[in-house]
């Protein structure tokens, strides 16, 4: 058995400050994501290998944490479609039924998105296959859309982490048993 330390980027560098949907959209992290890796590198426990998504703010994220790492394209957030680089309120006043309906149902897709079933696939795939890569513990960067489908999967339960949050799990080689507490 091992523990897969997943681990959401810091904050990123919104333009203009305000919050955006990035999905696939690559911005960097901002000061404050920055330290908040360096901060949650400092506690995590010693692992053998660290994966991240190819986005920018996640390969930030993970190279505080050290700069020998492994990238794997699935690790990446799900892409918005036409949400994609909007702030809030501009989806808002852009597809306001939409929006609405979000509310209560984030299966609804915004235009041109990656399906959460295409998503939720690819990166459960990419879990799997850095937890056979890794002689030990690792830890994996990934994105907070994403990871909270992936932990719904595994334990049922809808949680999306803050940045840099730390999310503990067992690979027992036949898939990802249960989740414990952040370290």
């Amino acid at each position: 058995m091992k523990r897969v330390y997943l681990i959401r980027h810091g904050l990123p560098e919104f333009p203009g400050g305000q919050r955006q949907c990035i999905g696939s959209t690559d911005l960097p992290l901002s000061a404050e994501g920055l330290a908040q890796a360096r901060d949650m590198a400092r506690t995590l426990p010693q692992v053998t290998a660290v994966f991240s998504s190819p986005l920018i703010r996640a390969v930030q994220t993970a190279g505080a944490i050290g700069s020998d790492f492994t990238i794997l394209d699935s690790l990446r957030e799900l892409d918005y479609g036409q949400w994609e680089g909007l702030t809030f309120p501009e989806i808002r006043q852009n597809y306001p039924e939409l929006y609405a309906a979000r509310a209560d149902d984030l299966s609804l897709q915004p235009p041109g998105a990656e399906s959460i079933a295409e998503g939720l696939a690819r990166f459960s795939a990419a879990m799997a296959e850095a937890a056979r890569r890794s002689p030990g513990d690792l830890a994996v960067v990934a994105h907070g859309g994403i990871i909270a489908l992936f932990l719904e999967s595994v334990t049922g339960s809808w949680y999306k982490p803050r940045y840099c949050e730390v999310i503990s799990l067992v690979w027992d080689d036949f898939g990802f048993i249960q989740q414990e507490e952040a370290p």
